[in-house]
Formats: C-alpha cells, structure tokens, sequence
C-alpha cells in the first residue's frame, strides 16, 4: 500500500484519506493480513468520486466522514462501534458506504440549474 509521508495531515489512499489520527490508529491496531485488506480496499476506492475521510477517535478507534464531491449530498459522520467492529471492518464498512452514496449521486439526473432559472424568469 502506499501511503504519501509528505502531507501529515492529508495521507491519501485515493477515495479514502488519513486525517488526524488514523495512521497512528491504524499502525496500533492492524495485523499483517488488516494491512493487505486494506490495501485491496483502498484500491477499489481509488476512482470513487466520494471520499473516505478517516480520523483517530477515542484511544484506537476511527471516526470516518463520508464527503460527496462535487453534488448537493451531505457530509455524514461514523463511529466505529467500540467491542463489536474491528478497525479494517470499519474502514470496509466506510468503502461500502461510499459505494452507495456514489450508485445514488450516479442516478440523479444531470439538471441545468442556468436553464432552469431562465425558465423561470
């Protein structure tokens, strides 16, 4: 997996991004195998137009952020659920999230907002 070491702040997976936190999370938690699933993931995300924001939350737990691009959609916040959610099912849970969010921004009709407001008037 390659993780870009020059922006602390902003590591970039492609879809998936480590904020604040996550590296040191993820390098506490994950095993070997974790490490290659979440390669394998973020390699599926590399092109999707919605990102994946990770962040270190409460002592070895992740909160994530799913962040539409470019569409009208909200930005919306998880929480890995303590004792019931390992690390990499979270991350994957994230990825599945953002696929959804992505099939429902794909459906929505291309709209000409200009059109519309000259329509309008």
């Amino acid at each position: 997996m390659q993780i870009n070491m020059n922006n602390k702040t902003n590591q970039s997976f492609g879809g998936i991004k480590l904020m604040s936190g996550a590296e040191d999370t993820l390098r506490r938690v994950f095993k070997p195998a974790d490490w290659v699933q979440s390669d394998k993931i973020a390699k599926e995300q590399e092109n999707n137009t919605v990102d994946v924001y990770l962040f270190g939350h409460n002592g070895g737990k992740l909160m994530g952020r799913i962040i539409p691009k470019n569409s009208n959609f909200k930005d919306k916040d998880y929480y890995q659920l303590p004792f019931f959610e390992s690390t990499i099912k979270f991350i994957d849970k994230m990825a599945k999230k953002a696929n959804i969010v992505k099939e429902k921004i794909d459906k929505l009709p291309a709209v000409n907002i200009d059109e519309i407001v000259g329509r309008l008037k």
